[in-house]
C-alpha cells in the first residue's frame, strides 16, 4: 500500500531525468516515490487515482510498452 498523503493528490512532477516522481497533496506535503519500474506504475495509480498519460509513462518507464497504469495489478 502506498503511504504518504493523507488527503487527495493535486499534482505530479518528475525530476529532470524523468525517473523520480514527486506528488503534492491537499495535506500540504510533497512526496518523492521509489521508481523501481516494477512498482512505479502501481504506486502512481494509487497516488493519483488515474492512469499515467503516455508522456508520463514515457518519462518514467521508457523501456516498457505503454499500458493502462491501473490495470497492472
Amino acid at each position: 500500500m502506498l503511504r504518504g498523503h493523507t488527503r487527495s493528490v493535486d499534482a505530479v512532477a518528475f525530476s529532470p531525468d524523468g525517473r523520480t516522481p514527486a506528488t503534492a497533496g491537499d495535506d500540504g506535503t510533497v512526496r518523492l516515490w521509489n521508481t523501481d519500474p516494477r512498482r512505479t506504475a502501481t504506486q502512481l495509480c494509487t497516488a493519483l487515482s488515474r492512469d499515467l498519460t503516455r508522456e508520463e509513462w514515457r518519462q518514467l518507464i521508457p523501456e516498457k510498452s505503454y499500458r493502462r497504469t491501473c490495470d497492472m495489478g
